[in-house]
């Protein structure tokens, strides 16, 4: 019975109109619904009958469109986004770097992990924005007190995702190597490095998501540029446009940082099976 049913269904779906086919089966018609979901909101948006005080806070695309088109026709959209992606690919990289080459030697070494590891439990669950206006103090509200704040969070991150990697490296395959008398450096390239890589591609594409973030909220406390302090400034002004505007370059930028990030690891995982 449940297979004619499933049968009934399926012929059904097969039988049905040929635009509802294209719609929902196809690639292409699920972007065009998409799409027009979209413009329907915006028109709606648009067009909804608002008093002045209404309009002071939830503006209209038109208005928005027009603040970003200004942006993008005096530069100042990419100066602040080159700001954002300085700090946060800065930040980033330090943060990577310095996290796997540790977390490769405490899992070479797991006796300094041992003595180490209440310090770095504690550290880790310490929320690293709280830490911002102490880095503010101590290197001002330029980039380096973002890039600080940066390097601390993806450091976490990826030393923690390494260690993890190291402690599950087989130990049978150290110890053949160790006994055809393999040197350290042989051991870490052999075995440690390539069974770790796996973790720490997983904890450096778990920090983006977080480094951005944590420049967006350093930008957000003290800065004079980057797309959050475009957020805060108009927000400050009370010029709604603007904030609509920054945090509508916000989306399209987070989609595409996602989208790229997915492709990779996509193509890495390919590239590894």
């Amino acid at each position: 019975m449940t297979a004619s049913i499933r049968a009934s269904t399926t012929s059904r779906s097969e039988n049905g109109p040929r635009w509802r086919q294209k719609l929902l089966f196809t690639r292409a018609g699920r972007t065009t619904v998409r799409l027009a979901a979209v413009a329907a909101i915006l028109l709606f948006w648009q067009l909804m009958p608002m008093d002045r005080s209404a309009k002071m806070w939830a503006s209209d695309p038109a208005a928005i469109v027009a603040t970003l088109w200004d942006w993008i026709l005096d530069g100042s959209l990419w100066h602040h986004l080159g700001a954002t992606l300085l700090v946060m690919s800065l930040g980033y990289v330090i943060g990577c770097a310095v996290g796997a080459a540790l977390g490769l030697v405490f899992g070479f070494f797991p006796f300094f992990y041992r003595i180490l590891a209440p310090y770095i439990s504690a550290f880790y669950a310490l929320p690293k924005i709280a830490l911002a206006p102490l880095f503010i103090i101590l290197l001002g509200v330029g980039v380096e007190s973002k890039v600080a704040l940066v390097a601390l969070t993806v450091f976490f991150l990826v030393l923690n995702s390494t260690i993890e990697g190291a402690r599950n490296v087989d130990p049978d395959s150290v110890e053949g190597l160790i006994l055809m008398g393999s040197t350290r450096s042989e051991i870490v390239a052999k075995v440690l490095l390539p069974a770790s890589m796996p973790w720490i591609f997983t904890g450096m594409r778990i920090a983006v998501r977080y480094a951005f973030t944590n420049t967006l909220l350093a930008e957000l406390i003290a800065a004079n540029s980057g797309l959050g302090y475009l957020i805060q400034y108009n927000s400050a002004t009370f010029d709604s446009s603007g904030v609509y505007a920054s945090i509508l370059v916000l989306v399209v930028f987070s989609v595409t940082l996602t989208e790229i990030l997915t492709r990779l690891e996509k193509h890495l995982g390919a590239r590894h099976e």
